[in-house]
């Protein structure tokens, strides 16, 4: 209780107790939790907004001017928790569906360096089809740059799978772009095939220019390796490839409508600047990164185990992704 004289010498007497125990609460509130962008934490700053509500509630009670200040303090303090409560990050899944998903790069950027890399995701097939507006497709890309096409500053790199209109339905392909010239691009055949559905696969390709070797992994085994016909090349007039997850942003335009996705979730996706090793694969493999900075070979993360809006910022915080089309699933 606070008391003080009004203007006729009349003692006012103040109710700071439901203050008072409002910010306990709000205090005893915000322990164990914490900000970040990854399921289990809170996002937009909220526990740092409540915090600084919380301060400003505190400086009222040392000096109330009147009831309804103290009443406001209260409701701004619980508005706060509210928030809080809302930010919680929870896990969820992307699911790709054909004809429909667009996972991709907002804006040219060269992710994979010329030299050597890695790249890395976990993959659960729902079928070992796919469909876009241009009809039926023989493809469905796991991953795939935007110059993975006949002609023109032809690039970048894809890992692929035929589908079962082909008759070889779940046949895995790594292919690079090589140039403007015939063959255009070069492709590794992995040697296996996906036949499995509904169970998660890691998969990982790794290319070196020094030797032009392309090797593919399936859940931590060399599945299969190749020479490419010739070194990758990116167009960098732009900036470099836009990368598309789960489909191939090559195709997708006004003209073709080609969105020729997986049908299925990927998840814990990565880029490194280097050719890892299999005792490197398989030593991350299973489990999300976390403390990426102690990873400098790591050019991009994109975990996807959460539904976080546009455009997506991978765990370095330098580079984005736009996601359309997607159903955000219970982890399964």
């Amino acid at each position: 209780m606070f008391s003080w004289l009004g203007c006729e010498d009349d003692t006012v007497d103040l109710n700071t107790s439901e203050l008072e125990v409002k910010i306990v609460e709000a205090i005893d509130f915000l322990v164990g939790k914490e900000e970040g962008d990854e399921p289990g934490y809170y996002s937009n700053q909220t526990i740092t907004k409540l915090q600084n509500r919380i301060e400003w509630a505190q400086a009222i009670l040392t000096d109330p001017a009147h009831q309804k200040e103290l009443d406001n303090a209260i409701l701004v303090v619980q508005s706060g928790m509210d928030d809080v409560t809302s930010s919680e990050i929870f896990e969820k899944y992307p699911k790709i569906i054909p004809g429909t998903t667009s996972i991709k790069s907002p804006a040219n950027i060269a992710y994979a360096p010329l030299d050597e890399f890695t790249v890395e995701c976990r993959f659960k097939p729902a079928s070992l089809t796919s469909n876009s507006g241009f009809g039926t497709e023989s493809y469905a890309h796991i991953f795939c740059t935007d110059h993975q096409y006949v002609g023109a500053n032809t690039g970048g790199y894809a890992l692929r799978y035929y589908t079962e209109a082909t008759g070889d339905g779940g046949f895995l392909q790594f292919t690079i772009g090589i140039g403007n010239n015939a063959p255009w691009w070069s492709n590794v055949n992995a040697g296996y095939q996906f036949e499995d559905l509904n169970k998660w696969y890691h998969v990982a390709v790794t290319y070196n220019a020094s030797n032009l070797v392309g090797k593919v992994y399936i859940d931590g085994v060399l599945a299969g390796e190749g020479t490419f016909l010739g070194p990758m090349v990116h167009d960098m007039e732009n900036g470099g490839p836009v990368l598309g997850i789960g489909y191939s942003p090559a195709w997708d335009n006004d003209l073709w409508k080609r969105r020729s996705n997986v049908d299925g979730q990927i998840i814990d996706f990565r880029i490194w600047g280097e050719e890892l090793s299999e005792a490197d694969i398989n030593a991350r493999k299973d489990d999300f990164l976390s403390n990426v900075s102690q990873y400098p070979t790591l050019n991009a993360y994109w975990p996807l185990n959460a539904q976080k809006g546009n455009p997506m910022l991978d765990a370095t915080g330098r580079y984005g992704l736009n996601a359309e089309g997607v159903e955000w699933i219970d982890p399964n």
